[in-house]
């Protein structure tokens, strides 16, 4: 159900899998780990299957979790994460560095969470699915993450090396990247999340930071909030900056896709109006990618 719930809103949703049995060959005890740092959600207890959606957790029965992910979709979020770095493949050794932005209008405390998973993993597992993806390898530098502030409007980054072992396969590993709430919710065993964002570890292979004097990591904001049909992007960067602009649909449907070159605080406005509704965008500057969503009201 989870591969298909990410195929379903492939682009918009980035998963990690637990395998919390030390009796099975995809175990993590980083994620084991990860797990218990939610208070058992089962009438006191641990159990699998399990869902948590945005760091809220959403019970056992896998019928109900793509309606809790499509629901969850449409709700807007103050907090962005663009993702840059590179990867060796000779040495097997990269980094790996996501810019955070608190877009909100208050103080945000959030664990930063940085996981490397690998796709396709062959285990035959006791309810018989021999194939497993978004399998959780390793929590760099470990399951506690980074804890940081933000203050309304600013920015803040999390950076760390990573190593993609010999017997996993770098072709089908990721870097995911989550923010979430440092205040958990008693009343569910949650702790909100923000954000997500994910990359390929190969998407990183000869990719290098530009190092002029000018360069900067790309603020953006999108005015109004909540959007008009036809909103503006303000992108605070160095001058002279390649960018491509993609506004999705939620079911991965292009409206509307951009490019040029951006300033300092330019203003890029869409050249169609949008309908009200929910819609996701993909903007790419210099090597960062950042993602958010757009709620358009009138």
């Amino acid at each position: 159900m989870l591969d298909r719930i990410c195929n379903d809103y492939a682009g918009y949703v980035v998963a990690v899998e637990w395998h919390t049995s030390a009796s099975y060959p995809l175990y993590s005890a980083e994620g084991r780990a990860k797990w218990f740092m939610y208070p058992p959600p089962y009438n006191g207890a641990y159990a699998t299957p399990w869902l948590w959606v945005d760091g809220r957790q959403r019970g056992y029965n896998y019928n109900l979790w793509p309606g809790f992910v499509a629901a969850r979709i449409t709700e807007p979020t103050p907090v962005q994460i663009s993702l840059t770095g590179n990867y060796n493949p000779q040495t097997r050794n990269g980094t790996i560095k996501a810019l955070i932005q608190n877009d909100s209008t208050g103080e945000l405390s959030m664990r930063v969470s940085v996981v490397i998973t690998e796709d396709s993993c062959y285990y035959v597992g006791p309810n018989g699915d021999p194939w497993h993806n978004h399998v959780c390898r390793d929590y760099i530098p470990n399951q506690y993450g980074t804890v940081l502030t933000i203050p309304a409007g600013g920015l803040d980054s999390v950076e760390q090396p990573f190593t993609i072992a010999s017997n996993w396969n770098e072709q089908r590993c990721k870097i995911v990247v989550y923010a979430q709430s440092t205040t958990m919710m008693p009343a569910d065993s949650s702790y909100p999340a923000y954000q997500g964002a994910q990359v390929a570890v190969l998407d990183l292979v000869g990719v290098q930071e530009p190092k002029t004097a000018d360069h900067s990591y790309p603020q953006v904001r999108v005015i109004p909030t909540p959007a008009s049909s036809r909103p503006v992007f303000i992108i605070g960067t160095a001058n002279n900056r390649p960018f491509r602009l993609v506004i999705h649909t939620v079911d991965g449907s292009v409206v509307s896709e951009l490019s040029g070159v951006v300033n300092h605080n330019s203003r890029i406005t869409l050249p169609i109006r949008l309908v009200p509704g929910i819609y996701l965008y993909r903007l790419l500057i210099d090597n960062a990618i950042q993602t958010g969503k757009l709620t358009v009201t009138y």
